[in-house]
């Protein structure tokens, strides 16, 4: 477990692809997740993608990324706890659709895959487009970095 800005997460939820920064010499280096994460990287790892000390020189680097935590969420039982037999199967395709397919839906339902609070509000406007607004929750909610 790692902190940054007082808030520990797991090194393994750092996406694989993810861009690391190591430049000391960035005046915004405390405030970019890609360098705070860099920081934490473990000894085991010996390589992987990385922000180039060119990428800041004229200025602001176009890879910063400001740290922010998100109340991600997953699990979609309680959405569909109340919806009527006729709308069940329609607002299904229509999320997993959304979601990228029927993989990425059970990704996203056994959080393996977290929704962004964007993510979720676009599913919240999905199940209000069919007239369902009450009591609307996910399964679980997580805050945890926002690497996206």
């Amino acid at each position: 477990m790692k902190t940054i800005n007082g808030i520990t997460f797991n090194f393994d939820e750092v996406p694989r692809s993810w861009c690391f920064c190591f430049c000391e010499d960035c005046r915004k280096h405390d405030d970019c997740l890609r360098y705070q994460t860099g920081l934490l990287v473990p000894d085991s790892m010996t390589w992987g993608e990385a922000v180039f000390p060119t990428a800041h020189k004229k200025g602001d680097c176009p890879h910063f990324k400001p740290i922010r935590i998100i109340h991600a969420a997953y699990g979609f039982a309680p959405l569909f706890s109340n919806v009527k037999q006729k709308d069940y199967t329609p607002l299904r395709e229509k999320l997993k659709a959304y979601l990228g397919g029927h993989g990425t839906y059970y990704r996203y339902n056994r959080g393996e895959r977290l929704l962004t609070p964007e993510q979720q509000q676009s599913i919240l406007n999905l199940f209000a487009s069919y007239g369902y607004t009450e009591g609307l929750s996910f399964e679980h909610y997580r805050d945890v970095m926002d690497f996206t």
